[in-house]
């Protein structure tokens, strides 16, 4: 397409590739964030086509990655494909920024842009991008959450033994019981000294978006199996506690026997894993270092912490310019106003482009639909968002002619 292509090796990584298109006359710059790697296409037997041979069925393209994210990447390529048939420059110079990590939390993505800042400096980021809604509005993300991802190990005796002996024989298990307890009281309050202390609260404007932000409750509470959400909270309150609250979350626990029927058995190990979401302002490594002074305090320095990975939070004002410019061109494409949320309850490293370089970050303009099965067999997206994709891109960098 005529982008300026930088293969940049990553020091135990996967690479990064870097494109640029420069235009004589541009004064500003703007980027695309995607990635290029996928998630695992298991289970095989479940899709209908091979995961990775693209079919189109149905006014849909049914293929591992599609939506996340090659999809969109392909279709920013493509805007700049079409734009270049019709015009001979652009107003605004561009770079696109795909990395090969982000499926497994990004680990090399911060030293990355530490050491290529100036490869990376534009007026405003693009992230990998947010499709449309059940009513085919489009959505904005203007934030993410951080996470702080840990597993903690408990030993007891060298091997397992009979379960009459748990009377003088420690249990790791109960170990890492007692230990979660610690963690998070039944109010669903984190226990950890000093762990709300950098929390910042919603904006005014945060919850006015909140409360414009059309969501089906009921719906959800439907296809989850649910009476009520934890807490009872409902309405704009859910979704300010989703979006702005801290969490510390079990993700799965591993001890003993767990095979059909019974068998007596005291377990010489036990492995607990736990992510804990992280809201504006907290910083996973402080956090960190809070936690396992804690635990230390609380008696449990037998019990070995191991660090998986953490990302900042990241929020981009949704009266920045570079948002105002997205907002209008959406609303411009897709015929209605776009749904905006101040952030979403997901992780993303916003963090490296926003926090770091001070570049302001929207997700928007993606190709997927809340049918797209992300992760899982059959993922897929709709010709025609893939279409309004390239157009929203396409029209996005033209909004920048004076």
């Amino acid at each position: 397409m005529g982008i300026g292509v930088k293969v940049v090796p990553v020091k135990d990584g996967n690479p990064v590739v870097f494109g640029e298109f420069k235009s004589r006359e541009a004064r500003q710059t703007l980027g695309f964030y995607n990635h290029y790697d996928v998630q695992p296409p298991e289970p095989l037997d479940l899709w209908d086509f091979p995961p990775f041979e693209a079919r189109v069925k149905d006014g849909k393209i049914f293929a591992r990655g599609v939506d996340d994210n090659k999809g969109s990447l392909v279709a920013r390529i493509e805007a700049v494909k079409a734009l270049k048939a019709v015009y001979d420059g652009f107003p605004v110079n561009l770079k696109f920024f795909v990395e090969g990590e982000e499926e497994i939390g990004s680990p090399h993505l911060e030293y990355f842009v530490k050491e290529n800042m100036d490869l990376l400096k534009a007026d405003g980021y693009v992230w990998e991008g947010d499709g449309v809604d059940e009513q085919n509005r489009p959505n904005v993300s203007l934030g993410v959450k951080g996470i702080l991802y840990l597993e903690f190990r408990a030993k007891g005796p060298k091997r397992d033994v009979h379960s009459s002996l748990a009377p003088i024989v420690p249990n790791p298990a109960w170990r890492l019981v007692w230990l979660l307890s610690s963690l998070k009281g039944a109010d669903e309050k984190i226990r950890i000294p000093g762990w709300y202390d950098e929390v910042v609260t919603p904006t005014e404007k945060d919850i006015q978006l909140l409360k414009q932000a059309p969501f089906d409750e009921k719906a959800d509470k439907e296809e989850l199996g649910l009476t009520e959400y934890l807490g009872g909270v409902t309405g704009v309150e859910g979704q300010r506690v989703l979006r702005f609250s801290p969490t510390c979350n079990i993700t799965g626990f591993e001890a003993g026997y767990t095979g059909p029927g019974s068998k007596t058995v005291l377990p010489s190990e036990a492995m607990v894993k736990v992510d804990f979401r992280l809201v504006e302002a907290q910083k996973p490594d402080v956090l960190f270092r809070r936690l396992k002074e804690y635990l230390y305090s609380q008696g449990f320095s037998d019990v070995a912490v191991i660090y998986h990975g953490g990302y900042e939070p990241a929020k981009t004002s949704p009266d920045d310019p570079f948002v105002i410019r997205i907002l209008e061109t959406a609303e411009r494409v897709y015929g209605c106003k776009p749904v905006i949320w101040p952030t979403i309850a997901g992780t993303s490293p916003f963090y490296v482009i926003k926090n770091r370089m001070g570049i302001p970050v929207a997700s928007v303009g993606g190709v997927g639909y809340p049918g797209s099965k992300v992760h899982a067999p059959n993922e897929n997206v709709r010709i025609k968002d893939y279409v309004n994709s390239i157009k929203f891109t396409a029209s996005l960098i033209l909004s920048y002619r004076t």
